[in-house]
């Protein structure tokens, strides 16, 4: 996407995310719904989908040079693995399921003192405004303005410093406010919520991480195209918020699940990302596609994620043709071996 025309298109790159996100969330139903359509005989006898069930076809139709025990165990190898840590059937199983227990309860530990964290922090703060159930709440306890939601309502968190600067102000509530528009806040708690969950997924903090960075793009843009807020003053107000951030010796100055202005954490990617926000408001021309073009442009992406999560179902309980034939042959097998150790 960064190589093509879009890739100043914020917004539509993160309803991309959003889009594809919310398939593999559904991925489930997807399964379901075949498994029902499938039983109903709509689909034909015998179809399937599965990469498991073709790598067998091809296997028996002789593509695969392997000895037929080799491929049964390599076939079955993610069956297996599953009830070994479901049941606990054997010490890597047991060691597999310690440490995913172990690291769910300290995510979900940590969620949960953060969440009690950001309720204080609101509790304790002065309600400023409120309006269209958005309460706008001052507090000395924090140091970049930051927007979250309970179950009723929303709340821009406010440092009481801003007061005094008006425009920063001004930019901070319009920057919170396009946050709420595009949904991020939902966003923002779904993603912590699953966190404790896929703690040890790569795939799942690089989405994360891509999340966070891509509403921030687009939240800038869409700040800017309104037309309320000079670039300039914008820029410089997310500079001072973040050089006020990181001048103090406060420790955790971002508490999720929230959704900041600025993320003043140390390290070059977070420098890298700021002068990324800096540049893409600086070279921000072209106008944002319409919905009929991101539609056409996420349809591809949720039908490869609907087709890739039927593909990739495990092997069906189901006793096919062929896994009787791969079971027969593997018979066949392990009786010739015991009949050329008698021999010999």
């Amino acid at each position: 996407m960064n190589r093509t025309s879009f890739r100043q298109a914020g917004l539509m790159q993160l309803q991309m995310v959003y889009a594809i996100c919310l398939a593999v969330a559904l991925a489930p139903l997807v399964i379901a719904g075949h498994a029902v359509v499938t039983q109903a005989g709509l689909l034909g006898s015998g179809y399937s989908p599965s990469l498991s069930d073709y790598a067998l076809a091809q296997f028996l139709n002789g593509r695969f040079q392997m000895a037929p025990s080799e491929f049964e165990a390599l076939w079955m190898s993610r069956t297996v693995f599953t009830q070994q840590v479901t049941t606990l059937g054997s010490p890597l199983g047991i060691m597999v399921a310690a440490v995913l227990a172990t690291g769910f309860s300290i995510y979900a530990a940590r969620l949960l003192r953060n969440a009690l964290k950001v309720r204080s922090v609101i509790r304790g703060g002065f309600l400023w405004r409120s309006l269209r159930g958005i309460d706008i709440v001052l507090t000395d306890r924090v140091d970049v303005p930051f927007s979250t939601r309970g179950m009723g309502r929303r709340y821009i968190v406010l440092p009481s410093g801003l007061l005094s600067q008006a425009d920063d102000l001004r930019i901070a509530i319009a920057h919170e406010l396009q946050h709420m528009r595009q949904g991020d806040l939902g966003w923002e708690i779904a993603v912590e919520v699953l966190r404790p969950v896929f703690f040890w997924n790569p795939g799942f903090a690089y989405l994360k991480r891509e999340i966070e960075e891509l509403r921030e793009l687009a939240c800038d843009q869409q700040v800017l195209t309104r037309r309320r807020i000079g670039l300039q003053d914008y820029c410089d107000c997310l500079l001072r918020v973040c050089d006020n951030a990181m001048g103090r010796n406060r420790p955790a100055q971002i508490i999720v699940p929230t959704v900041p202005l600025v993320r003043p954490e140390g390290g070059r990617r977070a420098a890298r990302f700021l002068k990324r926000r800096v540049l893409s408001m600086l070279t921000q021309a072209q106008a944002a596609p319409s919905r009929l073009v991101t539609g056409l442009m996420i349809l591809p992406f949720v039908a490869a994620i609907s087709f890739g999560s039927l593909a990739s179902q495990s092997n069906s309980a189901d006793w096919s043709q062929d896994r009787l034939m791969l079971s027969t042959i593997v018979n066949l097998e392990r009786l010739d071996q015991r009949t050329l150790a008698t021999r010999y």
